[in-house]
């Protein structure tokens, strides 16, 4: 009975020592863990007071005038606008109903950054009562260079790709955000087999702001490769 005393306490003391090792890691982990969320939690805190406090102030910041540097006008000069017949209106072609509403879309207001901007940077720059016409005027040059995307496939569609590319070269100076504007292009450039604008044309596709700038490059890239160019 002794030896089974003395065996069944060297085996207990032989399963703590493995055992407490392990309690003390599980409680450093839980403790390191629990330490790491509070300061998470407290970083999330501090950011969201950081914000707050900033659109605070903003909103606080004396109305500007709107400088002339940021706003775009367009020059239909350098766009392919042709003069249809009452037929062609009457149906309406797809080329001539986008080349309508690129025009009604730049008699617009325009305005166009060269990054984004957050509603706390431009009521800082702006004011916040100016901030809806920021919206407005943002909006109407998206949506201008969506219709010039639109009038672009449609005159690639009627077989006048020499009028599509002038209207891609035309979003591209615009600083255009849509990939579609320079995958399109791209294609002209290739298919023309003109690689020093193609090359031209991944350059500032690679420098530009827009956020799918990595899709275009890869696909002018591809087609630079393609060429052996």
């Amino acid at each position: 009975m002794v030896f089974d005393g003395v065996f069944a306490e060297n085996l207990m003391a032989n399963v703590l020592r493995g055992v407490v090792p392990i309690l003390v890691l599980v409680v450093v982990i839980t403790v390191a863990f629990k330490v790491a969320e509070r300061k998470r939690l407290d970083k999330a805190r501090q950011s969201t007071k950081d914000m707050m406090d900033a659109d605070d102030a903003a909103n606080l910041a004396r109305h500007k005038d709107i400088g002339e540097e940021f706003f775009y006008t367009v020059s239909l000069s350098d766009l392919p606008i042709t003069q249809y017949s009452e037929e062609d209106m009457a149906k309406p072609v797809s080329p001539y109903m986008w080349q309508v509403k690129v025009v009604a879309a730049a008699e617009k207001k325009m305005l166009r950054f060269d990054r984004q901007y957050s509603n706390v940077e431009l009521k800082q720059m702006f004011g916040p009562s100016n901030l809806d016409n920021v919206a407005k005027y943002e909006e109407n040059f998206t949506n201008f260079i969506h219709a010039m995307r639109f009038w672009a496939e449609a005159l690639i569609n009627a077989d006048r790709r020499e009028e599509a590319q002038k209207v891609l070269e035309e979003s591209v100076r615009a600083g255009s955000e849509l990939s579609q504007s320079y995958t399109l292009l791209a294609d002209i450039y290739y298919q023309s087999r003109n690689f020093v604008s193609l090359k031209e044309l991944l350059t500032t596709t690679q420098a530009s702001a827009m956020p799918g700038k990595n899709i275009a490059a890869k696909h002018i890239d591809a087609l630079l490769k393609e060429a052996g160019a």
